[in-house]
């Protein structure tokens, strides 16, 4: 999705002189060529990034420095890496040493787009358009290699803020991680393994908007967590805080403390509609 979705964007907006696309399954890239996501495919990461000025590698976290590793030495002189992955401070850190002499980089980026949905299926143009993507540089990159990366995620109508990794890994812990692992949790508490009809049929709107990250990927998300492991557990000790004087206030009969709470999550939670 994230992948294809790029390729649609740039395409379509003129803003490449060639799109060259390389993904691990085949039925992939047919898809790819078939949606228009891409000029042309590769047969391998070496051939798909050779003579590139712009890499962009869309697989799930884990496998992001391997694939960059292996196909290190094909990246041309000059060129600048960039990613998609939610995580951001162990890629770096994996791949700081991949170019030593400095002749490419290797910058980080996350854009917060997407859905639960995965695959070139769930492939849009528009689907940068208006998200806020972070862009993860470290000490050494060039001012210019910088503004390359933020000149991709401007030209599909991205909003770019430049910033720490480890600093944007402890910001989405809060804001993207967190709310997935309570959302799954949500659903193992009401739903369980084996959901029932009649539990099904009685799960409403409300429910199913809480829950709808909880479709997501399990191989992405695993990834997730594991690559922002610290950061997780702080966010989900700070929610188990939360929830426990939710709980206490209602267990001791606290209305008015009970609809203090309400009322202020619920003016907090409409600052995101304005």
């Amino acid at each position: 999705m994230m992948g294809g979705s790029l390729g649609l964007a740039l395409r379509q907006r003129g803003v490449a002189r060639e799109v060259v696309g390389w993904a691990r399954r085949r039925e992939t890239m047919a898809a790819a060529m078939a949606a228009g996501s891409v000029a042309r495919v590769a047969e391998t990461p070496d051939e798909a990034v050779r003579g590139a000025e712009l890499v962009v590698v869309g697989t799930p976290i884990s496998f992001i420095a391997p694939i960059v590793t292996a196909c290190a030495a094909a990246i041309a002189d000059g060129a600048v890496v960039t990613d998609v992955g939610s995580t951001k401070g162990e890629i770096m850190r994996r791949l700081a040493g991949n170019w030593p002499d400095g002749r490419a980089t290797f910058i980080g980026s996350h854009p917060m787009a997407g859905s639960e949905r995965t695959g070139m299926d769930a492939a849009r143009a528009a689907l940068y358009e208006g998200a806020m993507v972070a862009v993860t540089p470290s000490a050494s990159a060039s001012p210019e290699a910088v503004e390359r990366v933020c000149r991709l995620w401007w030209n599909v109508g991205g909003l770019v803020r430049v910033m720490d990794a480890d600093a944007h890994d402890r910001l989405v812990a809060r804001t993207s991680h967190l709310p997935h692992l309570v959302a799954a949790a949500l659903v193992d508490a009401v739903l369980g393994a084996a959901p029932d009809a009649e539990s099904v049929a009685f799960c409403g709107p409300g429910f199913r908007d809480t829950t709808r990250v909880a479709a997501g990927s399990a191989e992405i998300w695993r990834d997730v967590v594991f690559t922002n492991r610290a950061a997780v557990l702080a966010a989900l000790d700070r929610f188990t805080q939360a929830l426990g004087a939710v709980r206490e206030r209602i267990a001791s009969g606290d209305e008015p403390g009970v609809q203090e709470f309400l009322t202020r999550v619920s003016e907090a939670r409409r600052v995101l509609s304005k």
